[in-house]
């Protein structure tokens, strides 16, 4: 399994769901690698959502990749995929030798500490009831932080580069996430979140 064969492997207790955090999945030069590829090789955009009745584009740039037939909703928009690139491809082929089933990626570029992502969850319903959602980190660390919908739960984590983290069971339903906004300085991140959408 994923967490006997990486050191610093954590369990995270989010009721009654869990998450698994590997800091060191990827090596540095791995990492670095797929960051330029990313940067270079997907198109990106920065599309605009309604947030209390005004358009605004959203706080960082994406790209969806994902199986042919493949369409993510969210926030009123309607995405059609990019193909695979081989990089993303073999990132993939890792985790379904891991046991896991994904057929899209939503990659996610924060330019700065002035892009972020405010509370909400990955729970749409294409996701179905209890998703498992595989999120690589590249480039800066940034903190992710989670809070329960109804209680007092509160967890944090530093996500690195190179890192994998696993959200499975209720997580989805029962806790928000939000990657905030920093005044420091900050370099580029990018996430790559593997989730497998229902058509």
């Amino acid at each position: 399994m994923l967490q006997s064969a990486y050191a610093g492997t954590q369990w995270l207790d989010l009721p009654p769901g869990h998450a698994l955090l590997i800091p060191t999945w990827l090596a540095p030069s791995e990492a670095a690698s797929l960051l330029d590829h990313c940067l270079q090789d997907l198109q990106w955009e920065q599309p605009m959502v309604r947030v209390f009745g005004k358009q605004h584009p959203i706080p960082r740039r994406h790209a969806f990749v994902g199986d042919n037939g493949v369409v993510y909703r969210w926030s009123g928009l309607e995405q059609r995929p990019q193909p695979w690139t081989e990089s993303l491809a073999v990132l993939r082929a890792q985790l379904v030798r891991a046991g896991f089933q994904f057929n899209s990626l939503l990659v996610n570029h924060y330019r700065n500490g002035t892009d972020g992502m405010g509370w909400h969850a990955d729970n749409e319903k294409e996701l179905g009831e209890n998703p498992v959602v595989a999120t690589v980190s590249l480039g800066q660390e940034r903190r992710l932080s989670f809070k329960q919908r109804d209680g007092a739960g509160r967890l944090s984590v530093i996500l690195s580069s190179g890192s994998l983290l696993l959200t499975s069971g209720a997580v989805q339903k029962h806790w928000l996430h939000q990657l905030a906004k920093s005044t420091r300085p900050l370099k580029e991140r990018i996430s790559l979140t593997f989730r497998y959408i229902n058509s």
